[in-house]
């Protein structure tokens, strides 16, 4: 039953994003810059555009598969001048799509949204809202995606713990082997 009802939520707010896109007054794409395996993003919106919606799309590549993702998304408001009111946040490409969980809301809204074994291939983070504030409004996030590590460093890693399992091994039977003797000497002497 849990599983059914998360999976009526991330359809809901699927198409909740999906009708407000073809609605939102406000929509914009970009690319994200990556640093290493970390990017930012943001968007501001000026006066003017109190009570728009707007579709925010920042697209980027994966490639490695397997690999995981973590995002945050955070929105303070100041009083009625600059404030935005976050409905969406979301991850998606490749037949796969990941709702962002609302952390925080109220004058200071905080999203997270995770993801692991994602594929290969482009990848959408939307967030979607509406301005309040009567001078505007903004949000900024951040995003990590985290490779798998290769095969062969886990197959080291692996052949490491394996031969220091098997030295402790060793040390332990010759330990044994020494006790004996010591012992044996014990009852001779």
């Amino acid at each position: 039953m849990k599983k059914l009802s998360s999976s009526f939520l991330v359809a809901s707010t699927l198409l909740a994003m999906a009708c407000s896109a073809g609605a939102a007054d406000i929509q914009q794409s970009q690319a994200l810059v990556w640093t290493d395996t970390t990017s930012t993003f943001d968007a501001r919106f000026g006066a003017g555009t109190k009570d728009k919606s707007f579709l925010e799309k920042f697209t980027f590549t994966i490639n490695s598969t397997g690999s995981s993702l973590s995002s945050a998304l955070v929105s303070i408001a100041l009083g009625g001048i600059s404030r935005v009111d976050i409905s969406g946040f979301t991850l998606s490409g490749h037949g796969q799509n990941y709702v962002g969980t609302q952390v925080l809301s109220g004058d200071l809204q905080i999203f997270s949204l995770r993801a692991n074994g994602l594929s290969t291939g482009l990848y959408t983070l939307a967030v979607a809202g509406t301005v309040l504030g009567s001078a505007g409004g903004s949000f900024a996030g951040n995003i990590s995606v985290a490779p798998v590590p290769e095969a062969s460093t886990t197959a080291m890693m692996l052949g490491g713990l394996g031969l220091i399992g098997f030295a402790a091994y060793r040390r332990r039977k010759s330990g044994d082997k020494t006790e004996q003797m010591n012992g044996a000497q014990m009852i001779a002497a």
